[in-house]
């Protein structure tokens, strides 16, 4: 499995995380240009709520009822892209399979079914249906395509009250669009780089070591967590979840040991930084500045209400 590989398989299951971010998991900044490639977790709550109510504004103007939601998590759960190092954590969830399959039976459809915009929605006639689609989505979903670098192509709309409350933001849409595409990619383009590092080689090299000693011997954590998740099919769910706590304590022990997370978080900021000073400078300077502009016009909106 290659190293893009594995970051999209961690993304994808979010198994490897769970708890709040650590200090290593905060986005890091380029202290001499005040270059941005990420947001904290309340700069992101601020955003998304300022888009929130924008939005609720406009589909409101179009006749539609719109947030009717209760407010709630929202965006991504965050990835320990080199393992888990946190013991204690580990010790009380193991490797957070129940969380995630809880967290999946949240997003799933019976779920979204039940919600109160949801339930809004299917009462509307097919035809104020359609029109409620096109009010918050646009009338092209393919009106901008920029690039996501590594990952092919992004398409979005260039109306509708989503496209309107973003623009209202961030400022020129397919620049922004462009530019968070390539700011929050920075990790996936840089991980190869990093653990081919001397330095991260050597600490996943202890880190196997140490877990081979203990009678785990798992190439990566990865590969540990999905071996747990497959043995366990067959368990008992005491048993599965007393084996899950025993790999994952010896995992996240060794991590520390080794100094995997530690190292990697390490390389990978320097790398990020690099790519952000050089090869994506336009993108990341847009967004910093669209980052700082939207914070400013968020706080705003939250005022006026």
């Amino acid at each position: 499995m290659s190293g893009k590989d594995l970051l999209r398989t961690l993304a994808v299951t979010g198994l490897l995380l769970v708890t709040a971010c650590s200090a290593a998991d905060r986005p890091a900044e380029d202290t001499g240009g005040r270059l941005r490639t990420g947001l904290t977790d309340a700069e992101r709550k601020t955003l998304g709520g300022a888009e929130e109510r924008l939005i609720t504004s406009c589909m409101r103007d179009k006749g539609f009822e719109y947030g009717l939601d209760p407010d709630g998590p929202r965006g991504e759960v965050p990835t320990r892209r080199f393992g888990l190092d946190d013991v204690a954590w580990a010790r009380a969830h193991g490797y957070g399979l129940a969380e995630a399959a809880r967290s999946g039976d949240r997003g799933g459809k019976a779920a979204a079914e039940k919600s109160p915009q949801a339930r809004y929605i299917a009462s509307l006639p097919p035809r104020r249906q359609a029109e409620f689609d096109r009010a918050l989505n646009g009338t092209d979903r393919d009106a901008i395509v920029v690039p996501a670098p590594g990952r092919g192509q992004i398409f979005t709309s260039a109306d509708g009250c989503q496209a309107d409350a973003r623009r209202g933001l961030y400022g020129d849409l397919r620049k922004w669009t462009e530019a968070k595409a390539a700011v929050v990619n920075l990790e996936y383009l840089t991980f190869d780089d990093v653990v081919a590092e001397p330095s991260y080689t050597k600490a996943l090299a202890d880190w196997k070591a140490c877990m081979k000693a203990r009678g785990l011997a798992y190439p990566s954590s990865s590969q540990a967590i999905g071996a747990v998740a497959e043995e366990n099919r067959s368990r008992t769910a005491e048993e599965a979840r007393k084996r899950e706590v025993t790999v994952a304590v010896a995992d996240a022990e060794c991590n520390r040991a080794a100094g995997l997370a530690r190292t990697g978080t390490r390389l990978q900021r320097e790398h990020v930084r690099d790519a952000a000073r050089h090869e994506f400078a336009r993108q990341t300077r847009y967004y910093t500045q669209a980052v700082t502009t939207a914070l400013d016009r968020a706080r705003s909106v939250a005022g006026s209400d």
